[in-house]
């Protein structure tokens, strides 16, 4: 259904997401993709998209279109298809009300618009969507909605697990439903009190032609306004149903969504107590959890009402992507093949470090216990992994949101990274409640870090941040050094002083040998800190490259001063466009990166590169206003229609591809409190 040409592909490119922070829906997640400013793209829509309810990272349905078809032209015309103009954004920085409208222009010169406004429900587990289309003429006219069904087994969950839909004509109204044997949706509308489809397809998804042919084809491709209802079905699905008003010139209808996990029928009821209360009442409970959580964590801290905006917006952005299990995943969109929807301890603690840094203490303590939770704590063959290590006292590289493992190689910035969570929390709480529950989860990290010594004074090989290259990672390292200096400060307090001082003296070691192992001279670049030294693999030659990651040798980890000569020429680097964007002061991961939408070299950035750069020229004295600059003005150059920071950005600040990740919306939350305390904030402790 969805599937565009092969000529543009379309880029997972989330610019705005919702949910709310209390309630029976807290752990739905809805997003939203605007196309306009995306030049990979021949679209100019903007379209509700991936939605999951129960777990971040299984989606129970995806691209929900809204279609309409004029009778007396013959033409059916699709919000993200055929807009001619676009917008999408939220009600404010502190309520995620998804707002999206397209605009059309038909074949007599006519236009028309169609407006969707979004919220998840508070009182049960629903999504209701407030659809409102104007037209200039009075034509008869089919409104339709299509959409993808996701809802199937995973194969880390059934691999066998069946998808199937069904159309339920009960006595006061119609709903689409679908399952897969765990979980339930439920699709209700209503328009002027009628609860009932103009005809409903369950379809293929794919299937261009024949008795299974899929709703996207039986709607848009055949444009002959009419939908060949079918009752059920099962597989790879898409569906659809439609409303029918006449020569109305305005329409006002309502889309409820439900999920439950107990039955189809809770399903439905959760769709149908949204439709009873309306969308003003739904809209009020949303407004108001909302804004009781933006009262109880720091809001518009510095009277500038861009960065006040923008911190609140990344608030905002984080707690929505706040899962059922009390971590936050990565970011809600799939970058080509693979989804960051999953956990990864290390954007947990950099997200903790936000959080904290925000008041917001609740969150941090949630994903604090997530870590703990899912430590590895025993050592058996299946804490073993592909290289033969015993994980025992790490964590796996990332997580479903079970606390099931997906990728599993040793990342020391995250082993090193939970301690210093841990310590964090407790330094910023003062609560010896927050030392004592967390201890062991941090000894247990301590003790896997002195022993992973490479016996010449050094932390053994292990994977970068970028998860590309196995070798002496200058971040990884930096992390590892930051770990056992918080283990040490934390073991003094506990009196436990024999670990403390086996913390502090292979910390001293490891930062003494720092240079020796992640810095190299006369390389095509310069003189600078690199990837990781004597890497096994990895191109352009990791050991031969500046890398971004090294600036947090200095913020969090504390292992460089910002002064030091060798990292000042490492920053230095950052102002060559050979590493960073062309024309926005944005600086890439590092020179040579293919890591982006056409998998090939191309000029752009990453904000929160730019975040860990601009924090050394700030303390170094090299560029004195780079924080200030940032945080008040180059960051909106990169902003997505709903003011959310992405992954990356393209030469010029565009928006280039996975928008909202939580790890860039953490960034501008730090570096707003860093600037407001003139110090970085988060330091780990020094020698």
């Amino acid at each position: 259904m969805t599937e565009p040409s092969a000529d543009f592909p379309v880029p997972s490119d989330k610019d705005a997401i919702t949910s709310t922070p209390t309630g029976q829906s807290q752990h739905v997640l809805v997003t939203a993709n605007r196309y306009a400013d995306n030049h990979r793209v021949e679209y100019d829509g903007a379209i509700i998209e991936e939605t999951s309810a129960f777990r971040s990272d299984v989606e129970l349905f995806y691209d929900l279109h809204t279609l309409v078809w004029d009778r007396d032209l013959g033409e059916t015309h699709d919000g993200r298809n055929d807009a001619v103009e676009s917008s999408l954004d939220w009600a404010s920085s502190t309520i995620p009300e998804l707002r999206l409208e397209n605009e059309f222009r038909f074949g007599d010169g006519t236009e028309g618009a169609i407006r969707q406004d979004v919220v998840a429900s508070s009182n049960q587990c629903s999504v209701l969507v407030r659809n409102t289309a104007t037209f200039e003429k009075p034509h008869e006219r089919t409104l339709f909605t299509v959409f993808n069904l996701g809802i199937k087994g995973h194969s880390h969950e059934d691999p066998n697990a069946v998808q199937s839909a069904r159309v339920v004509h009960a006595e006061e109204y119609d709903a689409l439903t679908a399952t897969d044997g765990n979980r339930h949706l439920a699709f209700v509308q209503s328009h002027d009190g009628r609860r009932r489809f103009d005809g409903h397809r369950i379809g293929v998804t794919g299937e261009s032609q024949g008795p299974e042919r899929s709703a996207w084809a039986d709607v848009y491709e055949e444009n002959d306004g009419w939908i060949d209802s079918t009752a059920s079905g099962v597989g790879d699905l898409d569906a659809g149903f439609g409303l029918h008003v006449a020569g109305a010139e305005s329409v006002e209808w309502l889309t409820a969504i439900g999920f439950a996990e107990e039955s189809e029928d809770r399903a439905i009821e959760h769709a149908l107590n949204a439709l009873d209360a309306g969308y003003d009442a739904e809209r009020d409970a949303f407004v108001d959890a909302w804004s009781e959580w933006h009262d109880g964590v720091t809001t518009a801290p510095t009277g500038d009402v861009f960065v006040d905006a923008l911190y609140e917006r990344s608030l905002t952005s984080l707690k929505c992507a706040e899962d059922h299990c009390q971590a936050m995943i990565a970011g809600a969109f799939k970058p080509t093949d693979m989804t960051y929807k999953f956990i990864w301890p290390r954007d947990q603690v950099i997200i903790v470090q936000a959080l904290v840094a925000a008041g917001a203490f609740d969150e941090a303590r949630q994903a604090l216990d997530w870590l703990d939770r899912v430590q590895i704590t025993d050592s058996d063959e299946e804490t073993v992994d592909g290289r033969g290590i015993d994980r025992r006292g790490t964590w796996w590289q990332n997580y479903y949101t079970t606390g099931e493992p997906h990728w599993r190689a040793l990342q020391l910035d995250q082993v090193g990274g939970p301690i210093y969570a841990h310590w964090l929390l407790w330094r910023e709480t003062n609560d010896e409640n927050v030392l004592d529950s967390h201890y062991e989860m941090s000894k247990l990290a301590a003790e896997f870090l002195l022993e992973w010594d490479n016996s010449y004074g050094f932390p053994k090989k292990h994977q970068d941040p970028w998860e590309e290259v196995w070798g002496y990672s200058t971040e990884g390292s930096a992390a590892a050094i930051a770990g056992l200096r918080c283990m040490a400060e934390m073991a003094d307090a506990i009196g436990d002083d024999e670990l403390a001082t086996d913390c502090r003296d292979r910390a001293r070691v490891w930062a003494g040998n720092f240079q020796q192992y992640c810095y190299r001279e006369g390389t095509a670049y310069g003189d600078h800190y690199v990837t990781a030294g004597e890497p096994e693999y990895g191109t352009p030659a990791p050991d031969g490259r500046p890398d971004a990651a090294a600036f947090m040798a200095y913020w969090p980890w504390n292992v460089l001063d910002s002064d030091d000569d060798s990292l000042v020429s490492t920053v230095e680097l950052a102002d060559d466009t050979v590493w960073k964007a062309d024309d926005t002061p944005c600086v890439g991961r590092y020179p040579g990166d293919a890591y982006t939408p056409s998998r090939t070299v191309e000029d752009g950035g990453w904000p929160l590169c730019e975040a860990y750069a601009d924090m050394v020229r700030w303390r170094s004295g090299v560029d004195p206003g780079a924080v200030e600059e940032y945080v008040t003005d180059h960051a909106g150059e990169w902003t997505t229609s709903a003011g959310l920071l992405p992954e990356r950005v393209d030469g010029d600040g565009t928006v280039s591809w996975n928008s909202n990740l939580q790890w860039s919306q953490a960034m501008y939350v730090l570096l707003v409190e860093s600037h407001l305390r003139d110090e970085p904030y988060g330091m780990a402790p020094d020698e």
